[in-house]
């Protein structure tokens, strides 16, 4: 078959007149050539062109319909959400309301139908990369690709200060005759990661594959200086593309608030690679991730009642990482036989108007689906409660209540982290205190040992250690993961 020209729109088999007409002048917005220098914004320009003659012409659209093959229009996955409370009590002061939110795939996994992958590993291959370090990862690339279908598409970008494009997108299958060129990477220079991202992305635009699923990893030990704010515009530009980041910080110099942010905007994650076996587990685990992915790029656009604000956002499973909480969420992907769950915590303004019910967030999940002809589809969802004057004390339901204890643990390290950068020494060291003592108690020796070392650093220095810092909360999310695990488990 041809272009999917709903998917090239970014829209599903159900879109409306308008909503064709407002994703294609958005689309041309973009892709036209006087506003768009990119060699193949042309080529796409003419294919949306296609698209919206096409779908905007009621015949056109049902003889295009007429050619696509048979399928359910609509995603084979169910949504169940857990509140904190069965209903809102009127109060006249602030109040917080907890949401978990359990996606789960309905769908048979069948491996026959499966697309292709289509992955880039983006190497940082600056001077503090050399030696070890650097062997560590070319091994395990090479490792990770030998595992791949023989369709799947492998390309391989080394950067510094410029990026080299190692291995152009190639199948699997072929990957041999090109292992040469990996185990030839050399060190030098400095690191820009806007550099490796671009043609990373380059790369997997160039594999050709439009209906795979899309995933770039990226690897670094250090920071990257007076480009984050154009990686963050590229990483925008993935999510809207389809592409997933995920990011491996080597070591304990880079960034982990700019590799956090810079994934999750994808729906990927940042991880801690402390040694050599943390980064074969990450790649072992993303492979499995990978082929059983049955939705990516899932947002849902939302909008909520006045007196509502979601205020934070976190992702428990597949894996573990913070979300923006801003509409749209992008929450990841679907897998087959494991949940989508994301904690939602929204603040509610006091009430001194007599409401019946509040509505956190109403609006439409969007996904990718890769084995649909139609790729991208939708679902509504609704969260709203019930506001009552009088309220019994009640508890929240265990998976709520289990999933914020493991949160708080992470939490405590963020807010100590805020207070040493506002300058208050004393409470954030009687946070990690109290984070060690929980761990203490829940068997986590070596990480509460960590965190109590890290306390008197920061009574000493009053900041943190770049490698403590991320020990305590790559740490603690580990513990997140642990319970996401448990909890998913049949």
């Amino acid at each position: 078959m041809g272009s999917d020209f709903y998917s090239l729109l970014g829209l599903p088999q159900d879109a409306s007149a308008e909503e064709i007409r407002t994703a294609y002048f958005e689309a041309a917005r973009k892709l036209h050539p006087d506003a768009n220098p990119d060699p193949g914004a042309k080529e796409q320009f003419l294919l949306i062109q296609e698209a919206y003659d096409t779908l905007s012409n009621e015949i056109k659209r049902q003889k295009y319909d007429s050619t696509l093959p048979a399928q359910k229009i609509g995603p084979e996955v169910s949504i169940k959400a857990k509140y904190s409370r069965s209903a809102i009590p009127m109060l006249a002061e602030k109040q917080m309301l907890y949401v978990l939110l359990d996606v789960n795939c309905t769908a048979k996994f069948d491996p026959t139908r499966y697309p292709p992958i289509n992955i880039c590993i983006v190497i940082d291959k600056s001077t503090s990369m050399a030696g070890t370090r650097m062997d560590i990862v070319k091994t395990n690339t090479i490792n990770l690709i030998r595992q791949l279908r023989p369709d799947d598409l492998v390309s391989v970008v080394a950067f510094s200060d410029k990026a080299e494009t190692v291995v152009q997108p190639t199948h699997a299958s072929d990957i041999n005759r090109y292992e040469s060129k990996i185990h030839a990477i050399r060190c030098s220079g400095a690191t820009e990661i806007f550099q490796g991202l671009e043609a990373g992305i380059s790369a997997l635009k160039n594999g050709s594959l439009s209906s795979s699923v899309k995933q770039l990893v990226l690897i670094t030990d250090g920071q990257t200086y007076g480009d984050e704010q154009a990686c963050y515009d590229l990483a925008a530009k993935c999510a809207e593309e389809g592409i997933t980041i995920h990011a491996l910080g080597v070591g304990h110099e880079w960034n982990d608030v700019f590799l956090d942010k810079l994934a999750s905007s994808s729906g990927g994650n940042a991880n801690f690679i402390s040694n050599p076996k943390d980064l074969s587990r990450f790649f072992d685990q993303r492979l499995s991730a990978i082929v059983r992915v049955y939705a990516h790029n899932v947002t849902y656009d939302f909008t909520g009642d006045a007196e509502v604000e979601l205020v934070y956002a976190f992702r428990l499973s597949p894996d573990i990482t913070p979300l923006d909480p801003g509409s749209p969420i992008n929450m990841g992907s679907i897998c087959y036989d494991n949940n989508l769950s994301v904690l939602l915590e929204f603040a509610i303004s006091p009430l001194s108007v007599n409401k019946e019910q509040l509505t956190l967030t109403k609006g439409k999940v969007k996904m990718e689906i890769p084995t649909k002809a139609v790729g991208i589809e939708r679902l509504p969802i609704e969260l709203k409660k019930d506001v009552a004057p009088n309220l019994d004390k009640e508890s929240p339901p265990i998976a709520i209540i289990e999933a914020m204890a493991r949160l708080t643990l992470y939490r405590m390290h963020e807010n100590a982290r805020k207070e040493v950068d506002g300058g208050d020494i004393d409470k954030a060291t009687q946070h990690l205190h109290h984070l060690a003592t929980h761990l203490l108690a829940d068997g986590n020796r070596e990480l509460a040992h960590t965190v109590l070392m890290e306390a008197e650093h920061i009574h000493q220095s009053h900041r943190f250690s770049e490698e403590g810092n991320k020990r305590i909360k790559y740490g603690t999310r580990a513990l997140l993961l642990n319970q996401g695990s448990e909890h998913n488990t049949p």
